[in-house]
C-alpha cells in the first residue's frame, strides 16, 4: 500500500512540475521551422475562418502559406478537427481549395497547407507526422 501512495506521490510532483498542458503551441511550432532552418515570416492575421472557431496565425514560406489554428486546450483542438473529413471538406462544406490541402495536427494546433510543395510537406511531416486529413 505505501509503494502505491509513493507511486501516486511521485506522479503528482512530476505533474507539478511540468507545464500541466503538455501543449505544442505556435511558438514551439516556430521553433521547430527555425532549427529545420526553414526561411519563413509570419503575418499578422486578425480574420476568422468559419470553419474553425479560432482565427490562424498565418506563415508564409516561399510565397505559400502555412495556417495556423491554436487553441486554448487540445479539447477544443480536437472539437474543430473532428468536424474535417479526410478528404479535407469541414461540415457539410465542399470546399475548392487552391491545391491538395492538408491538415496536420499537434498539442493544441490544427495546421492547413494547401499546396504541392514537397519541401513544405516534408517539414510538416517532419514536425507533426503523418497528415490526418486532406489530399
Amino acid at each position: 500500500m505505501r509503494i502505491i501512495h509513493i507511486n501516486v506521490l511521485l506522479f503528482l510532483i512530476l505533474l507539478g512540475c511540468s507545464n500541466n498542458t503538455g501543449l505544442f503551441d505556435f511558438t514551439q511550432l516556430v521553433k521547430e521551422l527555425e532549427k529545420a532552418k526553414v526561411e519563413f515570416s509570419i503575418i499578422e492575421n486578425n480574420e476568422k475562418d468559419p470553419f474553425f472557431s479560432v482565427p490562424p496565425n498565418v506563415i508564409d514560406v516561399d510565397g505559400e502559406y502555412i495556417l495556423i489554428y491554436e487553441y486554448p486546450t487540445k479539447v477544443d483542438m480536437e472539437k474543430d478537427a473532428s468536424a474535417i473529413h479526410p478528404d479535407g471538406n469541414i461540415g457539410n462544406a465542399s470546399i475548392s481549395y487552391i491545391s491538395a490541402p492538408h491538415y496536420f495536427k499537434k498539442g493544441n494546433i490544427i495546421v492547413q497547407y494547401a499546396g504541392k510543395n514537397k519541401v513544405i510537406l516534408h517539414h510538416l511531416e517532419k514536425i507533426f507526422g503523418k497528415q490526418f486529413a486532406g489530399r
